[in-house]
Order: C-alpha cells, then structure tokens, then sequence
C-alpha cells in the first residue's frame, strides 16, 4: 500500500511539473480590448475584355449587385473579373489598369 502511495505522488508530481512547462500563463493587463477589425477589400471590377466597369466594391456588394457569384459549378459563364488595389494602377485619366492577367476574383452566371 505504501509504494502504490509513492508511485502515485511521483506521478502526480511528474504531470504537474509537465503542465507549469507545457502551458504558458498570459500575464498581459486587459486594459486594451484586442479586437481583430475584419478587412473587407473593395475590389476593380471589369468585364470580361478587361474593360474597366466603372467601380469599385466589396465582394458582397458586387454580388448583390449583379447576382453573379464565385460559384464554379458548371454551367457557368465568366461575367466579371476583379482586382485589389495593390495589382492594379491607375492611369492619368482616373481608369484603373490590371497590372497582371490573374484576376484576384472572377464572378460567374449559370444560364
């Protein structure tokens, strides 16, 4: 009975000095709420020649918008393309101008 109480203490002792290792305590003063703003990109919007369609909207928006959606199920046809600020550039006379040929999202139409 006396080894099977020493066993069980070593045990003990061994998982617990584990755990104060394993797990790291967050001392930081809640003074400031750390909240993660979610980021909503308002993406370039072109047609499908890459002509620029005169506006700039969140994804969201754009499907409401049109009706279109990221959907790929088929049958489905390519109705717009859309870019982030940071690949396009917008030239002298205010129209913004992919700077690569992959666009960042496509929308579709299933007829």
């Amino acid at each position: 009975m006396r080894q099977t109480k020493l066993t069980l203490f070593l045990s003990a002792l061994v998982i617990l000095l584990t755990t104060l290792y394993a797990v790291t305590p967050n001392f930081k003063s809640n003074s400031q709420p750390t909240t993660t703003a979610i980021r909503q990109t308002n993406y370039y919007w072109f047609d499908v020649n890459t002509s620029w369609l005169g506006r700039q909207n969140t994804l969201a928006n754009e499907i409401s918008l049109t009706g279109y959606n990221e959907s790929t199920s088929n049958p489905k046809t390519l109705q717009e393309k859309g870019w982030s600020p940071a690949n396009v550039t917008v030239n002298q006379y205010g129209v913004p101008v992919p700077n690569n040929g992959n666009p960042d999202k496509l929308l579709y139409s299933h007829p």
